[in-house]
């Protein structure tokens, strides 16, 4: 069962150097037991350590694809059908990622596609279910909802023709995160840092 972490353990975590991976999918559609990860990305976020990253695409079934999916993403086909076989980039994937917390916008969306897809692969389900999620904290704030409108709340400049593919929707995830984490630091965590 997924676990939230309450956003001031999150803030707690990073501080004290533990890791997260910020993920993305990008899917056939939005049904997350039928659909496909066309492409999965993902982000080692630690603090004081630069940021190791993974993007991949996977071969799907083009005809999964729905025209939503295919308006929002623009992955090119032969893009799609030139990748790995999905059981093989979701080992990749889950390697990268260890056994660390998953953040995610949305994340009940993505880990319920990323787990899904690794059952449907003959793969095991990812192990740690505490995860952070973004869209979350960003209600509990009573922030914008919206990816693309956090990053304009935060003054983050976003390339739009970049925006929904994978890697790139994560880089914006990290800067908005960095944004939300510094301003909600507990006054004894400011004070620490500046020791």
């Amino acid at each position: 069962m997924m676990q939230l972490i309450p956003f001031k353990d999150l803030i707690r975590r990073y501080h004290s150097g533990e890791g997260f991976i910020l993920f993305d999918t990008e899917t056939t559609g939005l049904n997350t037991f039928h659909d496909d990860i066309i492409e999965v990305a993902g982000v080692l976020w630690q603090k004081g350590k630069p940021p190791r990253s993974f993007q991949e695409l996977m071969s799907v079934n083009i005809n999964k694809i729905t025209e939503g999916a295919w308006e929002i993403h623009k992955i090119p086909q032969e893009s799609i059908e030139q990748a790995r076989h999905p059981s093989e980039v979701l080992k990749d994937f889950i390697r990268f990622c260890g056994n660390r917390p998953l953040l995610a916008h949305n994340i009940r969306f993505d880990f319920d596609m990323l787990n899904s897809n690794l059952i449907r692969n003959n793969l095991q389900p990812y192990r740690n279910e505490q995860v952070a999620c973004s869209l979350a904290y960003a209600k509990e704030q009573r922030m914008p909802g919206r990816l693309a409108d956090l990053a304009d709340f935060y003054q983050i400049q976003v390339k739009q023709n970049n925006l929904h593919r994978a890697l790139y929707d994560v880089e914006i995830l990290m800067e908005v995160m960095n944004k939300m984490m510094k301003e909600h630091e507990p006054a004894e965590m400011q004070y620490s840092l500046i020791l």
